[in-house]
């Protein structure tokens, strides 16, 4: 691959509030000016934790950034050291600003819906996006830059194994910019990390894998529990998933009442969201045009008094409420326990209650570590996943966090509570 003109030096830079000034090339900045990356300013990165936290009104825009920055000072490193070529290190950068493009408005929240429906996810956007957006392949192309080679290294697919392990693993850029940058606009300490530590002492082995040296190994024991801390206080917070999970509900209900209305056409299904990336128009779908959507709604009642009533809980902050929870580690043979319990009660609440919309299930596994995406520490010359390394607590920690919760409206709290009582014998 031979890139074109311009993409060496440096000629402009952004101040990021996490990583101070960011530079960037003439390739980059082309990029950020699209519609399509523009978009990314009207995506909030934490969906609906500013209902929790205040401050975490920060977005996909400044992230993807971030994400960027740190792959551009891992690459430069790995440059410098003869173990990335300087064609890699822009592939690695470009596709860590683009990993988060085909992320839904509110994030995770819109995503959630998809997925259970159509078993969509914001990465198979991504790819169309990088592959079909006008704006994105046409600066792509321009720079000599084969958009496909760019959605593969998002992909985990690119045949650099550590390009693949920098942008998706335990331990990758993404990860890297988002846990500090998280816990610095929620306020929430556990998600500070020595990130400065991991990028200047990462490296890659002799059969190409990404790993570190010991002497970072506390380094990267603080990122594991600092994650895991982030899973509990901010990405699983009963109250933010509750409004994640509202939202998602909300979007399902307006697709079905309103589905030949312009209020969230075409991004009403893959095929539509998938035109919209291919005629120049996806750029338009983020959380502002969804919000509006809601507020037509309510603004000229139309849909289902029930649509409304959703809406109406959602603006006013007076959404789901958890009627029971249980969160624990454990390993991954719990998971099918914890299934068996989520049909169970889905069963009992369709039975029992009106409709599907007053009361729901949530039933989720985080993985604390990952099986071949584990970071791998230098022993020698060969490198062996941190969770085989004796000499580091990561080995100690649990496979998995589950988090199930019964979360209702506060019409039918007290009934959802009975039934979980008298039926599963749930205290």
């Amino acid at each position: 691959m031979e890139l074109g003109e311009g993409t060496e030096g440096v000629i402009k830079y952004i101040y990021d509030e996490l990583h101070g000034f960011i530079p960037l090339n003439e390739l980059e900045i082309k990029l950020i000016d699209t519609p399509t990356f523009q978009r990314l300013r009207r995506v909030k990165q934490l969906a609906q934790a500013w209902y929790v936290y205040p401050g975490a009104v920060h977005t996909r825009f400044s992230h993807s950034l971030g994400a960027f920055m740190v792959a551009s000072e891992i690459g430069s490193k790995l440059v410098r050291e003869g173990l990335l070529t300087s064609d890699e290190a822009e592939i690695l950068k470009v596709s860590a600003l683009l990993h988060d493009i085909g992320h839904t408005p509110y994030s995770h929240a819109l995503e959630e819906f998809f997925s259970r429906r159509y078993g969509l996810s914001h990465e198979e956007i991504g790819k169309w996006v990088i592959e079909e957006d006008p704006y994105i392949t046409e600066v792509l192309s321009d720079y000599g830059i084969d958009p496909k080679e760019v959605s593969a290294s998002i992909q985990g697919l690119h045949k650099c194994v550590a390009i693949n392990e920098l942008l998706s693993s335990d331990v990758d850029v993404d990860r890297l910019d988002y846990l500090p940058r998280d816990a610095l606009h929620t306020g929430v300490a556990y998600g500070l990390i020595d990130k400065d530590r991991i990028v200047h002492t990462l490296t890659i082995d002799e059969y190409g894998y990404v790993a570190i040296p010991t002497k970072s190994i506390q380094a990267i024991e603080s990122f594991y529990i600092a994650r895991l801390h982030m899973y509990r206080a901010v990405y699983y917070h009963k109250t933010i998933t509750a409004y994640q999970i509202l939202m998602s509900k909300i979007y399902e209900l307006m697709i079905k009442e309103l589905n030949t209305s312009e209020l969230i056409q075409p991004y009403v299904s893959p095929e539509g969201i998938r035109e919209s990336i291919r005629d120049g128009t996806f750029y338009l779908w983020d959380d502002y045009l969804v919000c509006s959507a809601m507020y037509d709604v309510l603004r000229k009642e139309i849909g289902s008094e029930l649509l409304r009533k959703l809406i109406n809980s959602y603006v006013n902050r007076r959404g789901y409420r958890v009627v029971y929870e249980a969160v624990n580690f454990g390993s991954w043979e719990d998971n099918g326990k914890y299934e068996e319990l989520f049909r169970e009660v889905t069963e009992v609440l369709s039975r029992r209650l009106n409709n599907e919309f007053e009361a729901t299930v949530f039933y989720s596994f985080i993985p604390i570590f990952s099986g071949e995406e584990v970071i791998r520490v230098l022993v020698g010359r060969e490198s062996i996943p941190i969770r085989d390394y004796q000499a580091s607590i990561v080995k100690d920690l649990p496979e998995v966090m589950y988090v199930f919760r019964v979360y209702a409206l506060d019409p039918v709290r007290s009934e959802v509570s009975s039934l979980l009582r008298s039926t599963l014998s749930i205290k």
